[in-house]
């Protein structure tokens, strides 16, 4: 399903580093809920974080599809790294390049190119999960600044990010909006760690804020019609989450492939079964459903290079289900083995299941397609 030899030569390179210098730690990082820091400084050596900054910051200006392809490779690995990294390719600098001013262009995005500023993207908080209306950290007006008050929950890499983008509700016009704050910011705190089940190393913490005074200049998106702008960059990080999903399951799928040639029962291999052939087949037909969808999502960038709101909500619920149902099968292959640490089913079990909820859960994204087709002509 690949385009062009860039995008083949993109995911050799991707394969040949997961398999040199991620899948190798993948599992003490798993067993001591460790972020590993080196990977992004990795990333940026081999330029994957400016992959989809303009290249007057020092990016390549890459597509949303050729992130795609790099965390679909590194989630077979670690699904874990894919998502920290997915926050640096999909999610909270593209905000500042669609919405920033040029002073914080200038200012964040060729740091994080170097890998010298690394971005969370602060959405949830204790009492509000996808509905975006329903934020209560609020950012009062005060002379040149807005002064912010309020918290966050479970914020992916907010225990590592040196800048932070804020969803959060603007006093002075009651809109919903976003804006960048630096983790060195007066006021500014990281609290509990979160201890998940799996992607235990996203780094992932309490963000809090008490009097946290913001210039004017960070604002990204505010007044009428934000809540739409924002949204439509959600767009695009649901394919590169659903691509992450779509990995694990690649992944849990070779694993139980390679078992099932290998394990002897009376003789012979699990594969000489059909009952088993039968479970490797409908495994095998649930990847290739997976992944037209992610691509075509990932190349069905007509909204401003972003997918549209259903094709990405597909993608997304398709292959994070479908992964969850594919490493359970695969950890079936395996018998109690598969509920072993010695084998890697297991974890991706646990990524996979985690990934129903990281960046808003699934069962939202349904209302997202219901709406649609509630207006959809026939």
């Amino acid at each position: 399903m690949l385009r062009s030899n860039v995008e083949e030569l993109i995911r050799r390179c991707t394969a040949r580093l997961v398999k040199s210098q991620i899948m190798p730690l993948a599992r003490n990082w798993d067993e001591n809920r460790r972020y590993p820091l080196e990977n992004m400084k990795k990333f940026a050596e081999l330029g994957l974080l400016g992959l989809r900054i303009p290249r007057e910051y020092g990016g390549s200006e890459r597509g949303l599809f050729d992130a795609v392809i790099i965390l679909e490779e590194i989630a077979k690995a670690d699904a874990s790294t894919a998502v920290n990294l997915h926050i640096q390719l999909n999610a909270s600098p593209l905000y500042i390049v669609a919405y920033g001013g040029e002073s914080l262009k200038r200012k964040f995005l060729p740091a994080l190119v170097s890998g010298k500023a690394l971005f969370s993207m602060a959405q949830t908080e204790p009492e509000v999960g996808s509905d975006l209306t329903g934020l209560r950290t609020l950012a009062r007006p005060e002379g040149s600044y807005y002064v912010v008050n309020g918290t966050k929950t479970m914020i992916t890499m907010g225990a590592n990010a040196d800048v932070h983008l804020i969803y959060l509700r603007f006093e002075d016009d009651n809109s919903i909006g976003c804006l960048v704050l630096e983790k060195d910011t007066e006021g500014f705190s990281v609290g509990k760690g979160e201890d998940f089940l799996g992607l235990r190393g996203l780094g992932s913490a309490e963000l809090i804020f008490q009097d946290c005074r913001v210039p004017r200049e960070n604002v990204l998106v505010k007044g009428p019609g934000s809540l739409r702008k924002m949204l439509t960059l959600f767009n695009g990080t649901r394919v590169g989450l659903a691509s992450i999903s779509l990995g694990i399951a690649e992944a849990a799928f070779e694993e139980a492939l390679r078992y099932s040639k290998l394990r002897t029962v009376s003789g012979k291999p699990l594969i000489a079964y059909q009952g088993l052939q039968w479970r490797l087949a409908e495994m095998a037909i649930n990847i290739e459903a997976m992944k037209s969808l992610v691509y075509s999502a990932a190349h069905d960038t007509k909204l401003n290079g972003f997918p549209d709101q259903f094709t990405s909500s597909v993608a997304r619920i398709a292959a994070s289900e479908g992964a969850v149902k594919i490493t359970n099968m695969a950890m079936d292959m395996f018998g109690g083995y598969g509920y072993s640490k010695e084998f890697r089913v297991e974890r991706y079990l646990r990524e996979a299941k985690g990934m129903l909820y990281v960046g808003g859960t699934v069962d939202v994204l349904r209302n997202a397609i219901g709406s649609y087709l509630k207006k959809k002509s026939i």
